[in-house]
């Protein structure tokens, strides 16, 4: 057989020259994907209770998280809505065997809170950042229609590891507060100072531990401090699913006030209303959730 040593050799360099274009191929197949530089994990609690008795409760909460080289842009969204329906029942009538039984249902909010919160740190080191935040939060039961709170200041990392995480902050600003009910002399203004600290711990495979604890204090009266602590654990179901528990617990120690009408007495029919007067409401209030969080 002759052998075409000219045609054998071409079709070896056309061998030759597809190997490194076959190797570049199969490593980019084989390649993670780009890590996203966003992300973004929504959880929802519902509970629904009809029948004998009635009550809707929804907890939902939004963090969302854009990150470059050398900066953080987050924004966190939640709230919690509770509604309860108290059932009153009474007998008229004329004798045993004739009563009829009536059925009063009043539907009333007895829970309503919702925050939002921005927040952007810049990196000047690998541990320490400045930042600014802003946010706004509701608390209807515990009177507070609104509170807006802006800040600016310095954080840093005590330890940042990939299975836990301690950060610390401190930042002034100035806080804005519209109260359900205000009594006379109450300042609705005042500049603020801010004090937190933030730790993770991831245990086992699964599962991941956080505590963050914020308290903020008036420069004017000092004693007007309040305190936050949010603690959450959760448990990663799947890439996307996870359940979380949490308690959060706050504190102020200057609570606000809700007016409570005075009822002239002898009382008459209809009621005669005087007005109202001021009666504080406790200083702490705690939250425990359950909730199912998605990540995208």
């Amino acid at each position: 057989m002759a052998w075409n040593f000219q045609e054998l050799a071409m079709k070896t360099s056309l061998i030759l020259l597809a190997i490194p274009a076959t190797l570049q191929t199969l490593v980019a197949q084989e390649a993670p994907a780009p890590k996203r530089p966003w992300s973004d994990k929504a959880a929802l609690s519902y509970v629904a209770v009809g029948g004998n008795a009635s009550s809707q409760s929804l907890g939902f909460t939004n963090e969302y998280k854009y990150t470059w080289a050398d900066a953080t842009f987050a924004f966190n969204v939640g709230g919690v809505r509770v509604a309860t329906t108290t059932i009153d029942r009474s007998a008229l009538g004329a004798s045993l065997a004739t009563a009829t039984v009536q059925e009063t249902r009043t539907s009333k909010t007895s829970t309503e809170t919702y925050y939002a919160n921005l927040r952007y740190d810049h990196n000047i080191t690998e541990r320490l950042l400045w930042f600014g935040s802003a946010g706004w939060e509701r608390n209807i039961p515990a009177g507070l229609e609104a509170r807006y709170v802006g800040l600016a200041g310095l954080g840093y990392w005590w330890i940042k590891e990939d299975r836990a995480k301690f950060f610390t902050d401190a930042g002034v600003g100035y806080t804005k507060e519209t109260l359900v009910f205000r009594p006379v002399g109450t300042e609705d203004g005042f500049a603020t100072f801010r004090l937190g600290a933030k730790f993770e711990k991831k245990i086992f495979a699964a599962s991941a531990f956080a505590s963050e604890l914020n308290l903020s204090d008036s420069f004017k009266d000092t004693q007007n401090y309040l305190a936050v602590w949010r603690n959450g654990f959760t448990t990663n179901l799947s890439s996307r699913l996870a359940l979380k528990v949490g308690y959060d617990v706050t504190y102020k120690n200057k609570p606000a006030s809700i007016g409570v009408d005075v009822v002239q007495t002898p009382v008459a029919t209809p009621p005669v209303i005087l007005g109202q007067v001021p009666f504080q409401l406790k200083k702490t209030d705690t939250v425990f959730t359950t909730s199912l969080v998605i990540s995208f």
